[in-house]
C-alpha cells in the first residue's frame, strides 16, 4: 500500500513539472509573437512607400485670400495741395499830410499836425482796425500824426488834395462816397467841388470826431479809395506810437480771395474746366466747394495775385505791381504752400461762394472729382485685376469647392483701392462672388 502510494505520488509531480514547463513554453511563445507584432507595427510606421514620402514632403497647399464683389458707386478723383490769396491786394502807404492842409483836432482828435510831418516822418497816433478786420465805406482807419486815416468807395486812387474848386472824377467819386453816407444830397455839378461837397466834407469830419481840414478839402493823405468795400484787413504794419511801416496796411476786397491748387504735371490728363472741386482747411476745420477755372503751364513759382499800390509813400501811388510783389507781413499774399522747386500745373479753382477771409493765406487741401459711375457698379479691389502682356484684364473667381474661373473683364475708374470691372459676358459675374485677391 505504502508503495504504490508513494509510486503513484511520483508520478503525479512528474506530471505536473511537465505541465508547468509546457506552460511556461507556450507563454513564451505568445509572449515572442507578440512582440513580433508589435515590432511589425512600428517598424510599418517607419518604412513608407516613394508615393508617401513625396506626399509627406511636398509643399503645403497655397492659401487663396479672396475678396466680395461689390455693388457700388465710384467717384474718381485727384489731390493736392493750394494756397488761398487776394486776387487783388491794395497795400497803403502811410505819408506826411501837405503844408496847410492840416485839420484841428475835433473830439477825440490827439493833436494838429506835429513837427514830424514837416520833415516828412509819419507816426501813428492811433489804430482803429486789426488784421482779420472787416472794414466798409467811411470806416476809420487809423490816426496819423493825430490826422484821420479813413476808407471810401471809388475807383480813382487819392493822388492829390480835393479842395473846393477842383475838378475830375475824384471829385465825383467824393460826392458819391459821401452822399452814401447820407452827407451829401447834391447841389454841386458832379464832378466839381463847390459849397454843397465842402458842407458835406465838413459833416463827415465831424462825424469822426475832427474839425475839417483848414482848406476845406479832404488831403490825399486822410483817404483811401478802394474800388469795392467791404474789404478786408490783411495786415498792419505798425503799431500806436511807432512809424508806420512801408506798407503801412495789406487790404484785399471782400469776396476777392483766390485759390490755386499745384496739380502734379503726372495728373494733368485727368482734369479739365468745369470739374466740381471741394476745398478743406485742416487749421480752420472750414470746407468750400467749386470748380475748376483754368489749368496753367508747369511752373513752380508760387501763385499770387496782383498788388496795387496806394499812397504817396510807395512812390508809385495807385500802380499795379505784377504778381508777387507785395509785401510778406503777417497775412500776406505771399504764403505758399511750400512747393519749393517741385513742378507744378496752377489749377485756378472758381469757389461756389467767396471764400471765407479765415482762409487767406491758408495751406488747403483741394479735391477735384475727376469722374463718377452712372449709378450702383460692380467694383472688386485694385489687387484682384490681373493684367496680361497682350493688354486683357481678367478676374478669377472662386466657386464651390474652391474651383477657380477666370472671368475676363474691362476695367474702368477707381476710388479708394476698388476699381469699377465689366465683364466680357453679361451675368459671368455678379456682386457678392468671390474673387482672388493677389500679392
Amino acid at each position: 500500500m505504502n508503495d504504490d502510494s508513494g509510486a503513484t505520488g511520483s508520478r503525479q509531480a512528474v506530471h505536473g513539472s511537465r505541465l508547468t514547463r509546457r506552460r511556461r513554453v507556450l507563454l513564451g511563445v505568445g509572449i515572442a509573437a507578440a512582440l513580433l507584432a508589435i515590432g511589425g507595427l512600428i517598424g510599418a510606421s517607419f518604412v513608407k512607400s516613394p508615393q508617401q514620402l513625396a506626399a509627406d514632403t511636398a509643399a503645403p497647399p497655397p492659401t487663396v485670400t479672396t475678396a466680395t464683389v461689390v455693388s457700388q458707386v465710384l467717384t474718381s478723383s485727384v489731390q493736392m495741395r493750394g494756397v488761398v490769396y487776394p486776387s487783388v491786394q491794395y497795400d497803403v502807404y502811410a505819408s506826411a499830410p501837405s503844408s496847410g492842409s492840416s485839420s484841428s483836432p475835433g473830439a477825440g482828435g490827439a493833436s494838429s499836425a506835429t513837427a514830424s510831418s514837416s520833415t516828412g516822418e509819419v507816426y501813428i497816433s492811433k489804430l482803429e482796425v486789426g488784421a482779420g478786420d472787416t472794414i466798409r465805406n467811411g470806416e476809420q482807419l487809423a490816426e496819423l500824426d493825430g490826422e484821420p486815416l479813413f476808407a471810401l468807395t471809388g475807383p480813382v486812387p487819392a493822388w492829390r488834395d480835393l479842395t473846393p474848386g477842383e475838378s475830375g472824377p475824384d471829385v465825383t467819386e467824393l460826392q458819391n462816397a459821401l452822399a452814401s453816407l447820407g452827407y451829401y444830397d447834391g447841389g454841386d455839378t458832379p464832378g466839381y467841388f463847390g459849397a454843397a461837397t465842402q458842407d458835406a466834407v465838413s459833416a463827415y469830419y465831424q462825424h469822426l470826431g475832427y474839425t475839417a481840414p483848414s482848406s476845406g478839402g479832404v488831403p490825399a493823405a486822410d483817404v483811401v479809395f478802394l474800388p469795392s468795400l467791404p474789404a478786408t484787413v490783411v495786415a498792419v504794419n505798425g503799431a500806436a506810437g511807432e512809424q508806420p511801416g512801408q506798407p503801412f496796411l495789406e487790404l484785399a476786397p471782400r469776396g476777392s480771395l483766390a485759390l490755386t491748387g499745384e496739380l502734379p504735371p503726372a495728373y494733368a490728363g485727368q482734369v479739365k474746366s468745369g470739374l466740381s472741386v471741394t476745398i478743406y482747411d485742416e487749421v480752420t476745420g472750414i470746407h468750400a466747394t467749386g470748380t475748376v477755372a483754368d489749368l496753367g503751364t508747369a511752373t513752380t513759382v508760387v501763385p499770387t495775385g496782383t498788388v496795387v499800390d496806394i499812397g504817396g509813400g510807395s512812390g508809385s501811388a495807385g500802380s499795379s505791381g505784377s504778381a508777387g510783389s507785395g509785401s510778406t507781413g503777417s497775412g500776406s499774399s505771399a504764403s505758399s504752400s511750400g512747393s519749393g522747386a517741385t513742378p507744378f500745373i496752377p489749377l485756378a479753382v472758381r469757389p461756389s461762394q467767396p471764400l471765407a477771409s479765415a482762409l487767406n493765406g491758408e495751406n488747403v487741401l483741394v479735391t477735384v472729382q475727376t469722374g463718377q459711375t452712372e449709378g450702383p457698379v460692380l467694383t472688386v479691389p485694385v489687387a484682384a485685376i490681373v493684367t496680361t502682356a497682350s493688354g486683357t484684364s481678367f478676374v478669377t473667381v472662386v466657386g464651390a469647392h474652391g474651383k477657380q474661373t477666370e472671368v475676363p473683364v474691362t476695367p474702368g475708374i477707381s476710388e479708394n483701392g476698388y476699381v469699377q470691372v465689366t465683364p466680357a459676358s453679361p451675368g459671368s459675374l455678379a456682386a457678392g462672388d468671390h474673387v482672388v485677391v493677389s500679392g
